[in-house]
């Protein structure tokens, strides 16, 4: 592995670290047939149509729900639950050929009564993904295994979308239930959650696709980033998902117990800036706060030099990615000329950070560099998931914040007046509009115009895409190289007999 710079506080986690192990690698302590799995951020509750948060369809989308479609690992689309699909001329009407002889967990068909269903409660959801298919306009059955969905504008993002929680097929009626129940049609039932610590899944027997690989994943939750490792550590977890803290991976990376694997993501770690309020309606404001922080050194310290630079929310794997280079560069005499030419050199800027140790290490940075530009930063930690998305996403009570945003393709969300950004462009939506709605050959290029917009327009500061780590131990495969979804999808982990591979099974 090649070098990383170190971050300040690595000693002194490292020593944390090691300080609460015995020496040796002990055995894994997971029950035959059992991979526990040692997670970040856990979900409020298992309802991802009405709660916000990306920890309930990371852990449920693929492994208990599916979708009629799905985003593997290179972020390709591929068939789920819809196998097949056809365009009517107009581009208003997309006929969906079902997957036929899929049942959910408790062997009700999945037909296309399901699917109406779910797309009919679209409008019904609370959360982002239903918004992004409001161009769905109603829905048909045709026969059992057939569906079509009529839409109120052609939408070259519509088959990428119901790739999400949005195009998940849900069991007919339970509606009322999700919050506490999921009745899928994936590979896993949810056997029970205890909310903020252990979230417990068993193989779903009547899977359509075969038996799933593993028997059982016990999903354990750490609020702190040492203790997700030393559970890796001490026997305790199996697999490290998602890891917070890449400073800690030198542990295992000599370790042949342990295989530690790097990917990409579609996750870009960004500063949202309030436009909602004032003085931050002023361009001249946020292109400030822009120059004044330094991404680079932000990913060196919060992600020890791990992930890649970003000038845009468009990371490198989106069609409409562009190598530009970043048009406010870190330059705080400029953050401070800029400042004064707004009469803001006094400002106060409200910082609510989100609780977890990757936002709090990113934040302090973020904090210390808008300092030195002579701004009075005032930061507060909130409780997350729960307060910080009722402040913050909800309440649009901050006038900074910092967050991982991991849907794929997310760059539209600049547009949705609900979502925590509050950016105001209708040049911006046009062309938006127009990316989604019009000739599908200028659907890149359109796009790309959007997100260089929005980007000019210094709507959030984007530190840095962030990157895919994981720890496994060396007798377990199928961990997933790339995280290019919403999903964490754990539907190919298993445990082999060789017990010291040292392999990447992915």
């Amino acid at each position: 592995m090649r070098p990383r710079p170190r971050a300040l506080i690595a000693a002194a986690l490292t020593a944390v670290l090691i300080s609460g192990c015995a020496a040796g690698t002990p055995e894994s302590q997971s029950a035959e047939g059992e991979i526990t799995v040692a997670l970040g951020a856990s979900p409020v509750n298992l309802d991802y149509t009405s709660s916000s948060g990306a920890a309930i369809p990371q852990a449920l989308l693929y492994n208990v729900y599916e979708s009629l479609f799905k985003l593997d690992a290179n972020g390709e689309l591929q068939p789920l639950l819809a196998e097949d699909y056809v365009i009517s001329e107009d581009r208003l009407t997309y006929t969906m050929y079902l997957r036929q002889g899929v049942t959910f967990s408790d062997g009700t068909p999945m037909d296309a009564r399901a699917v109406k269903y779910s797309l009919d409660r679209l409008d019904e959801w609370t959360t982002a993904p239903g918004g992004l298919l409001s161009v769905i306009e109603s829905t048909a059955i045709v026969d059992d295994h057939t569906v079509n969905v009529h839409l109120s504008a052609p939408d070259n993002m519509l088959l990428d979308n119901l790739a999400g929680p949005g195009g998940t097929v849900f069991k007919p009626g339970t509606e009322g239930e999700l919050a506490s129940t999921a009745i899928g049609t994936g590979p896993y039932t949810v056997e029970s959650y205890t909310p903020g610590t252990t979230l417990r899944m068993v193989a779903n027997d009547d899977y359509w696709g075969g038996e799933p690989p593993a028997e059982r994943l016990t999903l354990d939750y750490y609020a702190d980033m040492t203790a997700q490792t030393n559970a890796l550590l001490s026997g305790g977890a199996d697999v490290g998902l998602a890891l917070q803290s890449p400073e800690l991976l030198s542990q295992f990376e000599d370790d042949p117990a342990f295989v530690v694997h790097e990917g990409t993501t579609n996750g870009e770690m960004v500063m949202p800036i309030n436009m909602r309020r004032e003085p931050f309606d002023d361009l001249r404001v946020r292109q400030a706060l822009r120059h004044a922080v330094d991404g680079d050194a932000v990913r060196e310290v919060a992600a020890e030099g791990y992930g890649a630079p970003l000038n845009s929310l468009v990371p490198p794997t989106d069609p409409w990615y562009d190598d530009r280079p970043d048009p406010y560069p870190y330059d705080p005499d400029r953050a401070r000329e800029l400042l004064a030419e707004a009469g803001a050199e006094d400002l106060v800027i409200d910082f609510k950070v989100p609780s977890l140790p990757v936002y709090q290490t990113t934040a302090q940075v973020v904090a210390s560099q808008l300092r030195d530009v002579g701004l009075d930063v005032r930061t507060e930690t909130l409780e997350f998931p729960a307060v910080w998305l009722a402040q913050v996403f909800s309440g649009h009570d901050f006038d900074i914040t910092v967050i991982n945003v991991v849907e794929p393709k997310d760059v539209v969300q600049f547009s949705n007046p609900d979502f925590v950004y509050g950016y105001q462009n209708p040049e911006a939506d046009e062309i938006l509009n127009r990316a989604r709605t019009g000739d599908p050959d200028d659907y890149v290029p359109l796009m790309r115009e959007y997100a260089n917009l929005v980007s000019d327009d210094a709507a959030a500061h984007f530190l840095y895409l962030t990157p895919w780590l994981t720890v496994s131990r060396a007798d377990i495969e199928g961990v997933m190289p790339n995280l290019a979804g919403e999903s964490y999808d754990m539907t190919q982990m298993r445990r082999t007999t060789d017990q010291n591979t040292g392999q990447d099974g992915s």
